[in-house]
Formats: structure tokens, sequence, C-alpha cells
């Protein structure tokens, strides 16, 4: 597990370079000719499914300047409800509980963060940093004394978000997100790769996740799209599917992803806004 938790860092730790190198100290809309509606917060939900576990989600992220658009503080919270189930990784007879058999058990665990951070906005992506508070609360039944994800950790959290705009009809599409928290040494690194027809978007994901009880990785393909609901509201739909791997050698008992087998997930995403900014005429 230790050398993703290494990979995620080297990932967070590289971008900000990346974007400094591209001169991050400069402020700049995504276009200076969008007229369109000004999105002053996101509240996204969803959820992931996996062969012995699922877990659903609610946030929402809030720009200070009140334009999604442009460079600025962000303020972000996220809470997570998921359920999994596992047996003892043990030969039969030789499990600590002493059972001849080994024994299942039923998690269920509860996730929430409250996070700062600030977002460059360049010609063809925008990226976001995050630092904040994380809290995770496992609680497993009947209780495993040998799971070391039981029980409630508070943490420090830091996140990346970065992407490439949509809205500019480029014929390529990158994304990279991820997060890592001291509560649990829980982490996770999502990149994609697709192709951008009319804002209709397809391509291949991979995934890296895990926390204290082991890692697992995922490759998979996603589709995304946009549905303008109203002047002001924007729904962006994601979904995706594919095959989770899980590192046996590593993996001490069951955890919040699950065991090896096919996965899915769904994000919607509504955008809020107002009327466009008035902008001179030129």
């Amino acid at each position: 597990m230790c050398r993703h938790i290494l990979f995620a860092a080297a990932i967070l730790l590289w971008a900000p370079v990346t974007a400094s190198a591209d001169g991050m100290t400069r402020t700049a809309p995504v276009m200076d000719t969008y007229y369109g509606p000004v999105y002053s917060h996101t509240i996204f939900t969803g959820g992931e499914v996996a062969r012995d576990s699922w877990e659903t989600y609610l946030g929402a992220t809030w720009a200070l300047n009140r334009d999604l658009s442009r460079e600025g503080v962000l303020f972000r919270t996220m809470g997570t409800y998921g359920r999994y189930d596992y047996e003892e990784n043990c030969p039969a007879g030789t499990c600590p509980s002493g059972s001849l058999t080994a024994r299942s058990f039923d998690g269920r665990m509860w996730q929430g963060d409250v996070m700062v951070g600030y977002q460059w906005v360049r010609g063809t992506f925008d990226m976001a940093l995050y630092g904040g508070v994380d809290f995770q609360n496992h609680r497993i039944s009947p209780n495993d004394p040998f799971n070391p994800v039981s029980g409630h950790e508070t943490g420090f959290k830091v996140a990346i978000d970065l992407e490439s705009h949509r809205h500019l009809d480029l014929p390529y599409y990158y994304a990279l997100e991820g997060a890592y928290s001291t509560a649990f040494d829980t982490y996770f690194l999502l990149g994609r790769l697709g192709f951008n027809r009319s804002r209709h978007i397809f391509g291949v994901e991979g995934w890296l996740l895990g926390d204290e009880t082991g890692n697992a990785q995922r490759l998979g393909a996603f589709v995304s799209f946009e549905r303008q609901l109203r002047t002001d509201l924007l729904a962006e739909i994601s979904l995706s599917a594919g095959y989770q791997f899980i590192d046996e050698d590593g993996k001490l008992c069951g955890s919040f992803f699950g065991s090896e087998g096919a996965y899915g997930t769904l994000n919607i995403s509504f955008h809020f806004g107002g009327a466009p900014p008035v902008r001179p005429m030129k």
C-alpha cells in the first residue's frame, strides 16, 4: 500500500509545480468572450458499487467570488455513507476468533469533511487544491479487534481536482481527482482520458484507492454529458463501469472498497448560477 500512497503524494506535489511553471500567478477567466450564466456553487451527489460494498455521498462547492469559472478561493464539504461485508482472511480453523470456520462481518462507514481551497484557471484547464479536516467512523458487527479500520478517527485531508474545459469544445478531455486523509490513511486517485464530442465525453479511467487494510486498483470506461435544466441551472452526469483488482498480499481484512470484481459509479452535479455577467462591449 505504501507505494500507492507515495504515488498519490507525488501527484499532489507535482501538480502545483507544473502549474507554477505554466505561470500560475496569472488570473484569467476561462474565456473573456463567454457570456453564459455565472455559476456560484455546485451541489454534487452520487454513489459507487463494487463486490461486497456500496457507498453514496452528497457534497457542495462554493466560490468565494461567486464565479466558479474564475480563479479564487473555494469552500467544499462532503458527507459519505457506505456499507461493506467480508470474512476473516485466514484458513479455516486458524482464525484469531478461535472459530472453526471464518466469520462474516458487516461494516458501516460514515465520513465527513470540510475543506478550503484555491482554484487556478488556465486556457484549457482548471485546477484546485484543498486542505481541511476529515472525520471517519467505521462500525463493524460483530466487533473485529483485528481490523485496523475500526472505530472513528479525525485527520487532516488534502485533495486535488484538475479538469480540462469542456465548454471550449476541445476534441480531447482529461481529468485528475484525488485525496488523502490521515484518518486511517485513506486515499484515492482517479485519472480520466477521453474524447469530447459536442460536450458528450467518453473515454477510459483508472483508480488507486485504499486505507490501512490494503489497496485496490480499478480500470474502466466512462461517459459524461450535460443538460441545461434552466438558464441558471446546469446538470452534469457521469457514469462509469469496469473491473476492480485487489492487492491480496497487502489486504488484511474487508474495507470500504470491497472485493475483487466489477464496479460501477454515478455522479450528478448541479451547477447553480444567475444572470450572465455584464461585460463591456468591444
